[in-house]
């Protein structure tokens, strides 16, 4: 609850920063805005690091590109630890990962993730 309303008070202020007013003309709004952020399911993923040097990467699956056949959006790491691994929260949707050793495709709905195929993702966007 307390995340909630300093949730909220960050996006009460970053309005009357951008629009001018005051902060309790936008705090109903902001509220709403935040419990929809905090209701979000959310599922934790661990990207192993590859001791190699090489680049570790999340991307979540947009769509369809004219070139790459599938748009992806970057995510960044909420976490990394003292091995490097990595740590994300994810919303329900479809993920790609690498980190050098393997590279996949991730599906995440209500809570859970499980691997998929290059085939599938395709069927789902194309």
């Amino acid at each position: 609850m307390k995340q909630v309303m300093a949730r909220a008070w960050e996006i009460a202020k970053g309005a009357v920063a951008k629009f001018g007013g005051k902060v309790r003309e936008y705090l109903a709004g902001a509220l709403r805005q935040a419990w929809a952020e905090a209701k979000t399911v959310r599922t934790p993923f661990r990207l192993r690091n590859d001791k190699k040097g090489k680049r570790t990467w999340l991307a979540q699956i947009t769509g369809t590109h004219p070139t790459y056949k599938l748009a992806r959006t970057f995510i960044e790491t909420d976490e990394t630890d003292w091995l490097g691994n990595k740590y994300f929260e994810l919303e329900n949707g479809y993920y790609q990962y690498d980190n050098s050793k393997e590279r996949g495709y991730v599906k995440v709905e209500n809570g859970t993730w499980k691997d998929v195929s290059y085939q599938e993702v395709l069927s789902v966007f194309a």
